[in-house]
């Protein structure tokens, strides 16, 4: 996620706006037929050195994302669902639908989140990433759920300290996409308080988001 991103979720977050989730028309019928969802996760901890320098640290962030996989297969799994954990490293078509994905993300928070939202763009939410049934099919899953995040991290290990503004932010957004690749429901939560590396606050976060997913068991 870029800082463009992470700057955005601080002015949805100062302003007070909810909901932040955004979903297609119609969307409270995806489940109809869905019994596993891939679960793909895109999760990256920078590590912040002195000056500024960020680098991804890979052990923070394959740690970054087992939290984040465990979190949402429990999740699922208590909504009725069977998750599907898929990895876009050993899958040269399902990167590519990775990064066209993270293209349509930025391209959700520039046109319906503040501070330059499009009402038509946030009442509509028409955005798609070209059909996906055959990478679906080969998993063995009936949808896809793109689980993408940042953190930050000091150089010694500890979280950013709130005074240093929208590096502190931890962001993390879930993003539902169907068989022909429409983007059926993008949320988004975060907060300097929380740290991506942690079980707990990764639970708590997971459970914030699923609660808002259209058609779901509560």
């Amino acid at each position: 996620m870029s800082r463009r991103l992470l700057w955005v979720t601080l002015l949805v977050a100062a302003a007070g706006c909810m909901p932040y989730h955004r979903a297609r028309p119609g969307a409270e019928t995806w489940r109809k037929g869905v019994k596993t969802v891939g679960v793909l996760p895109a999760i990256r901890i920078l590590e912040v050195a002195p000056g500024g320098v960020e680098e991804v640290h890979e052990e923070w962030t394959e740690q970054g994302a087992r939290n984040v996989v465990k979190a949402l297969s429990d999740g699922l799994a208590a909504r009725g669902l069977r998750p599907k954990v898929m990895s876009w490293k050993t899958d040269e078509e399902l990167d590519d639908v990775r990064l066209l994905y993270a293209e349509v993300a930025e391209a959700i928070w520039l046109y319906t989140y503040p501070p330059y939202a499009f009402p038509y763009k946030t009442e509509r939410f028409e955005y798609s990433v070209g059909p996906i049934g055959r990478i679906l099919d080969r998993a063995g899953a009936d949808v896809l759920l793109v689980a993408a995040g940042q953190d930050s991290v000091g150089s010694d290990g500890r979280k950013l300290s709130v005074f240093a503004g929208m590096r502190a932010m931890a962001l993390l957004t879930l993003g539902l996409v169907d068989r022909e690749g429409n983007v059926v429901w993008f949320d988004v939560w975060g907060g300097a308080g929380i740290d991506l590396r942690e079980d707990a606050d990764v639970r708590a976060s997971v459970e914030k988001l699923l609660s808002e997913l259209p058609g779901a068991i509560q």
